[in-house]
């Protein structure tokens, strides 16, 4: 009898091992809310308005666009890293900031060089650029949490 109460307590004591052992994870971290946009220019929030929301959304923090600096013309930043990527092809070159503030879930667009004239360009050059920021912040984060699905 003895000796079976000794091998119950070797095996509670291994199983209490085992499960102290288990890693656990931290919940996933997720993206801020989407909030207000706010446009320095006047206009510019019907031009980029809705796609800057979607990259609040998915978490993005800054976007930079700078044409003319080569592989290193978008700047993304998001709580899961940096990244950097070319100025897309056949897009016009329009220079344009985003920057996430406070209160969390709200952001301010500014693009020195919008004019009414430009309108077109600034709106596909903001869409193609956000849906790509939007791409790049996701399989960041994605990544970070350890799955590349």
């Amino acid at each position: 009898m003895r000796a079976l109460q000794s091998i119950a307590l070797a095996v509670a004591f291994a199983a209490s091992q085992t499960f102290a052992q288990t890693p656990t994870t931290a919940p996933p971290a997720k993206p801020p809310a989407a909030g207000t946009v706010k446009a320095i220019q006047p206009g510019l929030y019907e031009v980029a308005g809705p796609r800057v929301t979607d990259a609040i959304a998915a978490g993005v923090t800054s976007i930079t666009a700078t044409p003319g600096t080569g592989v290193r013309s978008i700047h993304v930043r998001s709580p899961w890293g940096d990244s950097f990527f070319a100025w897309p092809k056949n897009l016009p070159q329009v220079a344009f900031t985003v920057t996430t503030g406070k209160p969390s879930g709200s952001a301010t667009i500014s693009a020195p060089g919008f004019t009414p004239a430009k309108r077109d360009d600034y709106r596909k050059t903001i869409e193609a650029i956000g849906a790509r920021a939007i791409r790049v912040t996701q399989d960041n984060m994605r990544w970070s949490q350890g799955s590349d699905q």
